[in-house]
């Protein structure tokens, strides 16, 4: 009951440069009732067109951080801004205009396999083509033995349908993703119920596809983030470290340390 008093966010509607950079700056971020920051003084850039790897270990600000970006949360303090224009001045609409992202916690949603993948954009056309073209991409196919009536299997028992394992459900949410027209598309460690090797795949299609877009990959998994432009390395809500695969591993701090203790996984 609380939540329905909650005052609705207001902010102007723009339309934002599909070549625009990402400035954080400064930004710092707490939740309600926390006498700590989730994230303090934070401050990079992300250019147009460029693939980032956010990673670090579990609790380091990483999602609370993509939750900035994208203008879910606002920053108690500094600014992210898209171009010239700030997430605290724009509506939420004009924001999410654009861009698609697939979280951690995603949407099992009672409907058949379709609809699943494409109601994250209901006003666009497509055939089994297209479709074939995305499962592809998340890592599954309408064929799969799971979905005995292709693209019309309903996924939920309730409705005389079937259930998918946690795997399955995380690709179908990708699919989505992937579906959903975006010059930015963001994972945030979607990927956690599907083993390494799966992982590496996924993320070697999702590279492709996003060439010449803006995509950020958040993980805990170092094995696949070779493929980014820069990492960003967050502990406990700060930046500690940015730059390459290769000069981050010279570098031999946190990201070196956190690489070396997953590299039996990917050898």
């Amino acid at each position: 009951i609380n939540f329905l008093d909650i005052e609705n966010r207001s902010g102007k509607d723009v339309e934002l440069p599909q070549n625009a950079d990402i400035h954080i700056k400064n930004a710092s971020f707490a939740y309600p009732d926390s006498k700590t920051n989730a994230i303090e003084n934070v401050s990079f850039t992300i250019k147009n067109g460029e693939t980032i790897a956010i990673v670090g270990e579990n609790g380091s600000g990483k999602s609370t951080l993509i939750r900035l970006i994208t203008g879910l949360y606002l920053p108690d303090s500094g600014d992210i801004m898209i171009g010239d224009e700030s997430t605290k001045d724009i509506s939420m609409e004009s924001l999410f205009y654009n861009n698609s992202a697939v979280f951690q916690k995603y949407q099992r949603y009672q409907l058949t396999l379709r609809d699943n993948i494409e109601i994250s954009e209901t006003q666009k056309y497509t055939d089994d083509v297209h479709l074939d073209d995305i499962t592809q991409m998340a890592g599954f196919s309408k064929d799969d033995s799971s979905f005995d009536k292709g693209y019309d299997t309903m996924l939920s028992r309730e409705f005389e349908g079937v259930d998918l394992s946690g795997g399955q459900w995380q690709r179908v949410a990708i699919a989505r993703g992937f579906y959903r027209t975006h010059n930015m598309i963001i994972l945030d460690e979607p990927t956690a119920a599907i083993d390494p090797f799966e992982e590496t795949k996924i993320y070697n299609r999702f590279a492709e596809i996003s060439k010449g877009k803006t995509a950020i990959i958040v993980t805990h998994r170092l094995g696949s983030v070779k493929l980014a432009d820069r990492l960003i390395v967050m502990k406990k809500g700060k930046l500690m470290e940015i730059g390459t695969h290769e000069d981050l591993i010279k570098a031999n701090s946190e990201y070196a340390r956190l690489y070396s203790s997953q590299e039996q996984w990917y050898k």
